[in-house]
C-alpha cells in the first residue's frame, strides 16, 4: 500500500475483525489484496484443522515473508545456505527450503501448543 494516512478510506473485514483504512490505491487492488490473504488463510486453517484467527494469522505472515525473502533474493551464496543450513539444524528452524508447508505448519502447530498460543 503506497501510504496509510491517504483519502480514500476503505472498510476491510478480515478473520472477524473490522476496521477501515486509508490509501492511495484502487479500491480494485485492496480488494485483491484481502482476498489473496482471506484465501491463504482458510488453505492454512484447513490444512491445521484450526479456526484459531491469531494462529492463522502468524501463520500466514510467516509463510508471506518466506514467500518475500525467496523472490528478494532467489540466489543464495553458499556460505549463506551453508550458514543457513548449519543453523536449522541446530535450532530446528522451523521455514527451512527443505521442508513442505504441511511439515511447517505441523511444527509450528507444535510450537504454538506449547507456547499456550
Amino acid at each position: 500500500m503506497s501510504s496509510i494516512s491517504s483519502s480514500h478510506p476503505m472498510h476491510i473485514e478480515i478473520l472477524g475483525q473490522s476496521f477501515t483504512i486509508k490509501t492511495d490505491d484502487s479500491p480494485e487492488y485492496i480488494e485483491s489484496l484481502v482476498e489473496d490473504l482471506k484465501r491463504r488463510y482458510a488453505r492454512i486453517s484447513a490444512r491445521m484443522s484450526v479456526a484459531d484467527p491469531l494462529r492463522v494469522a502468524i501463520l500466514a505472515g510467516l509463510f508471506l515473508l518466506d514467500d518475500l525473502r525467496k523472490a528478494e533474493s532467489p540466489t543464495i551464496s553458499l556460505k549463506s545456505k551453508a550458514a543457513k543450513d548449519k543453523a536449522s539444524q541446530s535450532e530446528g528452524r522451523l521455514l527451512n527450503e527443505d521442508f513442505d508447508e504441511d511439515q511447517i505448519l505441523a511444527q509450528l502447530d507444535k510450537k504454538l501448543g506449547e507456547l499456550g498460543l
